[in-house]
């Protein structure tokens, strides 16, 4: 059974740039935006620093296609995507068949602090 691709999400990396401590400076910019199929994994809340913060991991799948290939073949760790205005964090990518999953975590975050 095919999923339903119903939502647009956009890959992001960030630019080039160092600081005097090696941390990337770089702006975000979308290497590409595609259609996927969410699937909601886990929800948890873990407290840590004194501070509670809910953590989501979801798996979202693409239609493997030239557009999807391209993007999806540099994803990792580094890069981020966004669905619906959140920010998550890439923690996999794996091709399955004729789709490609991607694995990702959020911690409920709208905009880059």
């Amino acid at each position: 059974m095919s999923p339903l691709l119903d939502r647009r999400i956009t890959f992001e990396r960030q630019g080039a740039g160092r600081n005097a401590l090696n941390e990337p400076t770089g702006a975000w910019a979308g290497i590409a935006t595609l259609w996927a199929a969410r699937t909601d994994l886990s929800e948890t809340e873990r407290a840590a620093a004194g501070q509670i913060g809910a953590v989501r991991v979801a798996r979202f799948t693409l239609r493997r296609s030239a557009l999807a290939e391209g993007p999806a073949r540099t994803l990792g760790p580094a890069d981020r995507l966004r669905d619906e205005g959140m920010i998550w964090n890439i923690t996999g990518v794996a091709a399955r068949g004729p789709w490609i999953d991607v694995s990702a975590v959020s911690t409920g975050r709208k905009e880059e602090a």
